[in-house]
């Protein structure tokens, strides 16, 4: 079941602070929205994730197949807080972020800010969706 999902944007990795383990995925501005929206990813451990995609859907991996296969192969952590990520682009692929939460922001930040490690809350813009469960 699907957490999050926005099927009909471009959304990229912007950013990402190895210090914080922090990951942005941002939808930049257009002419037909005057927002961008942010993905911030907390607790990163691992990403197996194209640099941009179409579309996006975020769900918790359920598949113990599949669960099993990236912690064999690539080490991924479901235990305690961690959650499998599993992202969908709007063409079916899937790709896996390991990681503790993510929110989901509008804001309009500039093309060159960043939304990670910022202590000023008010700049994030409108929280749309915050998943920690």
């Amino acid at each position: 079941m699907a957490i999050y999902s926005n099927q009909n944007q471009e959304f990229q990795i912007v950013d990402f602070s190895a210090t914080h383990s922090q990951l942005l995925l941002r939808s930049f501005k257009t002419k037909d929205r005057e927002y961008n929206i942010d993905i911030i990813v907390k607790g990163v451990g691992l990403l197996l994730l194209p640099t941009s995609f179409l579309g996006i859907e975020i769900s918790l991996l359920e598949n113990k197949e599949t669960i099993s296969f990236l912690k064999d192969k690539f080490s991924f952590n479901n235990e305690y807080d961690n959650r499998i990520f599993s992202i969908k682009d709007n063409q079916g692929r899937v790709y896996y972020i390991n990681a503790l939460c993510f929110g989901v922001y509008h804001n309009k930040l500039d093309i060159l800010e960043t939304s990670i490690g910022r202590y000023d809350m008010e700049s994030l813009g409108e929280l749309e969706k915050w998943y920690a469960d």
